[in-house]
């Protein structure tokens, strides 16, 4: 059996032996009897009647809110459609912001090729920094006690539009919705407060509730989702794509309505059932965007090792040619222990150190080897296993496989999530 694995912008090729038990976990996903121009026309002509119902001003300014290089959602298409619409029926002054969350910001030439070179060269285009207190504002606080520090411009617009795609994400639930806001264009110190409560404080383990699928008892999700009392012009449109990135099903509306019913869609489509964990699992996070770097690749990861027994062995293949993706990451791995780490970030909790407390978790639970481009003193560190090449990894796990045991190969790990079936009452 061969199998292609997606490796930043080419692919590997793998031979597997058919001394194990291989199963590929994938599903196919239904595709829309609409064009994808006809989804978003659609979407779009919604959107504009919830719009009209707010009675906005005459010319009224109009901030696009979308996603960076990382999150995917057809902005190229989706764009013209949306602009040109708003200018027809509304006369708007629109401008366009990129919600990098806490990410670094990218170089023009990623803005221009994320939005379409005709939105570029067409309207503002700018950055959201989560460093810059400059451009922040303070919009009030949550329940839980954090203070929500968001850009200005979203305040100071009339009419607010968010563009997002929607797929599980492995902490907060789901990603797109409120998101876009939280943590998408607040400031640093806020999303440093509400990523914090992946800690559960009275265990310094990672917080039971913070996983794929899991909306209403998730603390980081129930803080995060009160930014919408504080941001009442907001609409949104939310897509769902499919394993090839086009669009088959949009909603507009407010954003966690308009999440809510993609959720419904993203849920059955990409949830994949077991009915037992694999000996050995072998995973791409899916090609670039999804391996663009550790920080990313780690919901690859944390997807396929639901999937492999503990004591099991798990290959990773994912490119990262932009390292690690984070400046904090790192220095949580100083030799210790999961437990340890925990207690650290109870008192120092530093933005990306609840992904370094879950990826040290999972290998302190299965032995897990990454084919990168990152150096290899670097991925030992985090206590994974580096090797050069997916032939080489396959190798040296085939040194502890029996003939006829088990063994996954999951080609989009960064989409789908494998759950035994008998635990998906209580996940879902």
């Amino acid at each position: 059996m061969q199998a292609e694995l997606k490796y930043g912008h080419s692919s590997l090729k793998i031979d597997l032996p058919d001394t194990i038990h291989w199963q590929v976990l994938s599903k196919t996903i239904l595709s829309s009897p609409h064009s994808q121009t006809d989804i978003i026309s659609q979407a779009v002509n919604d959107l504009v009647l919830k719009i009209e119902r707010d009675s906005p001003p005459r010319n009224p300014s109009v901030l696009i809110i979308v996603p960076d290089h990382t999150r995917l959602c057809q902005l190229p298409l989706v764009l013209p459609l949306l602009t040109r619409k708003l200018e027809d029926v509304f006369s708007a002054r629109i401008s366009i912001l990129v919600a990098n969350g806490s990410h670094v910001l990218q170089p023009r030439e990623t803005i221009k090729s994320l939005v379409g070179e005709e939105i570029y060269d067409t309207y503002p285009v700018e950055q959201h920094d989560s460093r810059d207190r400059q451009t922040l504002v303070h919009a009030g606080t949550s329940s839980y006690g954090t203070p929500f520090y968001l850009n200005k411009r979203v305040p100071e617009a009339d009419v607010v539009v968010t563009v997002s795609a929607i797929l599980f994400h492995y902490f907060a639930g789901f990603g797109g919705g409120p998101k876009m806001i939280m943590p998408g264009v607040a400031g640093y110190e806020t999303i440093r407060i509400n990523h914090r409560r992946t800690i559960d404080p009275r265990t310094g383990t990672f917080h039971t509730g913070c996983n794929d699928g899991n909306l209403d008892s998730n603390p980081v999700y129930r803080d995060l989702v009160e930014i919408m009392q504080f941001t009442p012009r907001c609409n949104s449109i939310q897509v769902a794509l499919d394993v090839n990135g086009e669009i088959v099903k949009a909603e507009a509306g407010a954003l966690v309505e308009a999440q809510r019913e993609i959720v419904r869609f993203v849920r059955d489509a990409y949830s994949i059932r077991l009915e037992r964990r694999a000996r050995v699992v072998i995973a791409s996070a899916g090609g670039f965007p999804r391996d663009v770097n550790l920080i990313q690749a780690h919901k690859a990861i944390h997807h396929a090792f639901q999937a492999v027994e503990e004591g099991g062995f798990l290959v990773v293949v994912a490119e990262c040619r932009e390292g690690i993706g984070s400046n904090t990451f790192m220095e949580y791995f100083t030799g210790g222990s999961a437990a340890e780490i925990g207690v650290r970030l109870l008192d120092d909790y530093k933005i990306n150190g609840h992904t370094a407390l879950a990826l040290k978790t999972k290998t302190e639970k299965a032995h897990i080897v990454f084919v990168s481009s990152l150096d290899e003193a670097m991925v030992k560190r985090t206590g994974m296993i580096p090797e050069k090449s997916v032939d080489q990894a396959l190798s040296r796990v085939l040194e502890n496989i029996s003939a006829g045991e088990m063994g996954y190969i999951l080609p989009l790990a960064s989409l789908f999530v494998p759950h035994l079936a008998k635990a998906l009452p209580d996940l879902w």
